[in-house]
C-alpha cells in the first residue's frame, strides 16, 4: 500500500514484483492497493439533439501512486530500466504507465507521486490531506497508448475517498485536469442499498464544462460524475471500476452519458501463469490501438448519418494544457524567451515577470529587472505571462510588432481563441511599445547586430518583404478596414535573433519564420503542407538523380562493350583502339 510515497502490499512484497518506492514514511497497515488489471467496457449514450449510442471493450490498469518498477514482466510504472528496455525490446513489459504521460507536460523524473504532489500544491491543496492515492488509466501496450480519461483516487488518512482528479485528453492533443472534492450523498436517494450501508462508497460531484472534447458539443454546460470507490470500505476490498460521467446542457438537461466499468474484479498480474498471460495478451493487446479509430468511426456516424452540428475547436483556456509544440514553434519560443529575458532584465520595471510556457520543462521561468534585489520577489510584485498553447509562437512570428499581436488578442471579448494570459498587461505592453523598432531599452545590453553574408542579407530582406505583404489573419480583428501605416522592417524578434552569438541559430529562426509566412500564401497557413511538399520535391529530385546516374552508368557500360566488340572483330587491334565507342 502506498502512504506518503510508500507501498505496502503482500502481493508485491513476495518477490513477484520488483520496484522502488517514492516518498518518506512507512505505514504498518495492510491494504489491497497494488498494481491491477481491469478488463472493462465503455458505453456512450447521446440523448439529444439526436439519439446515438455505442459500447465496446476497454482495458484499464490500476497503479498505486508512488510505486516504481515492474509487476513481473507484465506491467510496469516509471520503470528505472525503461531506457534499457527501449534498446532490448524483450526486456520491455507488455503494459506500462509512465509519469510523462500524466498531469503537466514533462517532469518524467518526478514520478507519478512527484507530479501528483506538484499538481496538488498548484491547486492550493495540502498533500498531507491525501496520504493514499491510486491511478486508474489506460496503459501503453509496447509503448503505444491513446487515453481519453484517467481517474486519480485520493484518500484521506481515514482511508476514505476524499477527492478525485479527472484527467481528460481530447483528440487534439490537449488536456484538462479537474480536481473534484467529494460532496455528501443524501440517504434519501434511490441509489443501490449498499450506499445506505456505506455512503462513502460512492463519489459524486458536478462542475462547469470549460474544455473542448467533442466537435459535436460546445464548451458550455456542465459535467456530473458518479464514481464507485473500487476499494470500499476503507481500502479493505478489491472491487470493480464503475464511473459514469453525464454531460448536461446549459439548460441543465442530460445530453450525453458516458460510462466505463470493469467486467470483473481487478487481476493481480503477478498471480498469472504463463498461459494465463498469453491468453490475456491475446484478448487485450489490440484494444488500445483501435480506441482512436473507434472514436473516428462514431464521429463519422454522427456527422454523416445524424447530421449533427459541428463546433469548431476553440483554443484552450487558462487552466487547460495545450497540444505539444512543433519543432518550428520550439525554435521561435527559444528566441522569444531570450528576447523577453533581455527586455525585462534591462528595463526599469518595478515587477518581476514569471513566464509560463507549455514548451518549457519545468514550465516556468522568472525574469527580474537588474535594478531589483536579487532576493526572491514577493508574490504580489510578479507579473505572470502564461502561454496556453504553442500556437502563440507561430502567430507571434508573423507580426512586426509584438505589442500589436498581444493587444489584438487582449481585445477579444469572449477569449475563445486567446493563446496567452497576462495578469497585468499594461506594464508589459508599455515596455514593448517603448522598445519598438529601435529597441532603445535593450540596445545597451545587447551586442551589435551581426553582419550576415550577402546571401543571408538577401534572405532576411525576403523575409521582411513577406511580412510586409502577408497580412496576418489576426491583425486588427476589430478594425479590418483600418490600414496599419507603421513601417514594417525586421521585427523585434528578428533583430534579437541577429544579435545572438550564433548565426546558425539566427539562420534556423529565419528559415522557420519564412516558411510560416510562405504557408500563408501557398498553403492556407499550414506549414505542414509546405513540409509535405518539400518532402515530395526532395524524393522526386532524389529519384531523378538516381535515374540520371543509372542512365550515365548504362551508357558507359554499353560504350565499353561496343569498344571490345570492335577490337575483337577487327583484323588489326592497333587500328581498332582508335575507333571511337
Amino acid at each position: 500500500m502506498f502512504k506518503s510515497g510508500k507501498l505496502e502490499s503482500k502481493g508485491h512484497a513476495q518477490g513477484t514484483a520488483n520496484g522502488t518506492l517514492d516518498g518518506p514514511g512507512q505505514s504498518s497497515d495492510e491494504t489491497v492497493l497494488k498494481a491491477l488489471l481491469f478488463p472493462s467496457r465503455t458505453s456512450h449514450t447521446r440523448l439529444f439533439p439526436k439519439k446515438h449510442s455505442f459500447t465496446y471493450s476497454y482495458l484499464l490498469v490500476g497503479i498505486p501512486v508512488g510505486w516504481r518498477g515492474a509487476a513481473g514482466s507484465f506491467l510496469s510504472t516509471d520503470d528505472p530500466d525503461e531506457e534499457l528496455s527501449r534498446i532490448f525490446v524483450f526486456r520491455r513489459p507488455w503494459f506500462s504507465v509512465g509519469a510523462g504521460d500524466y498531469l503537466e507536460r514533462g517532469g518524467e523524473n518526478l514520478g507519478l507521486r512527484g507530479k501528483l504532489e506538484a499538481y496538488l500544491i498548484s491547486q492550493g491543496e495540502d498533500i498531507k490531506d491525501y496520504p493514499y492515492s491510486y491511478l486508474v488509466t489506460a496503459p501503453r501496450f509496447l509503448g503505444y497508448s491513446f487515453n481519453p480519461v484517467s481517474f486519480w483516487y485520493l484518500y484521506n488518512d481515514c482511508k476514505e475517498l476524499q477527492a478525485m482528479i479527472l484527467e481528460v485528453n481530447n483528440t487534439f492533443d490537449e488536456r484538462r485536469m479537474y480536481l473534484l472534492k467529494d460532496s455528501p450523498i443524501s440517504t434519501d436517494s434511490d441509489d443501490n442499498w449498499t450506499l445506505l450501508e456505506n455512503p462513502r462508497s460512492k463519489f459524486r460531484q458536478t462542475w462547469p464544462k470549460d474544455f473542448h472534447v467533442s466537435p459535436f458539443n460546445s464548451r458550455k454546460g456542465s459535467y456530473s460524475l458518479s464514481a464507485q470507490d473500487p476499494f470500499s470500505p476503507l481500502l479493505s476490498d478489491t472491487g470493480t471500476i464503475d464511473n459514469t460521467i453525464t454531460l448536461n446542457s446549459s439548460k441543465a438537461h442530460a445530453k450525453l452519458i458516458a460510462r466505463v466499468f470493469s467486467t470483473e474484479p481487478g487481476i493481480d498480474p503477478t498471480t498469472l501463469g504463463l498461459w494465463a498471460k498469453v491468453g490475456f495478451i491475446a484478448s487485450w493487446w489490440w484494444v488500445g490501438f483501435v480506441t482512436f479509430p473507434r472514436i473516428v468511426r462514431e464521429a463519422a456516424k454522427l456527422f454523416f448519418r445524424r447530421k449533427l452540428h459541428v463546433w469548431f475547436r476553440p483554443e484552450v483556456l487558462k487552466d487547460s494544457i495545450g497540444r505539444h509544440a512543433t519543432n518550428d514553434e520550439i525554435i521561435i519560443e527559444r528566441t522569444f524567451r531570450s528576447y523577453l529575458r533581455t527586455l525585462v532584465e534591462s528595463s526599469g520595471l518595478e515587477n518581476s515577470v514569471r513566464y509560463i510556457s507549455p514548451i518549457l520543462s519545468p514550465t516556468e521561468e522568472l525574469f527580474s529587472p537588474s535594478s531589483t534585489s536579487s532576493t526572491e520577489p514577493v508574490q504580489s510584485s510578479v507579473i505572470e505571462i502564461k502561454v496556453t498553447t504553442p500556437l502563440f509562437y507561430a502567430r507571434l512570428a508573423r507580426y512586426s510588432h509584438i505589442s500589436e499581436y498581444l493587444s489584438n488578442e487582449l481585445l477579444q471579448d469572449d477569449g475563445r481563441d486567446r493563446t496567452f494570459y497576462i495578469s497585468d498587461p499594461h506594464p508589459i505592453l508599455q515596455l514593448l511599445e517603448e522598445s519598438g523598432a529601435t529597441e532603445e531599452n535593450v540596445s545597451s545590453a545587447s551586442s551589435p547586430i551581426n553582419r550576415p553574408s550577402v546571401s543571408d542579407r538577401i534572405l532576411w530582406r525576403f523575409l521582411q518583404w513577406l511580412r510586409n505583404h502577408v497580412r496576418p489573419s489576426r491583425r486588427q480583428p476589430h478594425r479590418p478596414d483600418q490600414a496599419d501605416i507603421r513601417h514594417f522592417g525586421l521585427s523585434q524578434l528578428d533583430r534579437h535573433a541577429l544579435r545572438g552569438d550564433r548565426l546558425d541559430q539566427a539562420t534556423l529562426y529565419r528559415q522557420v519564420v519564412t516558411k510560416l509566412l510562405l504557408s500563408d500564401i501557398v498553403a492556407f497557413g499550414q506549414p505542414e503542407i509546405l513540409d509535405g511538399l518539400s518532402y515530395i520535391i526532395r524524393v522526386t529530385l532524389s529519384y531523378l538523380l538516381v535515374h540520371a546516374l543509372r542512365m550515365v552508368w548504362a551508357y558507359i557500360v554499353n560504350s565499353e562493350r561496343t569498344r571490345v566488340r570492335i577490337c575483337y572483330s577487327a583484323e588489326e587491334e592497333a587500328w581498332c583502339e582508335f575507333v571511337p565507342p
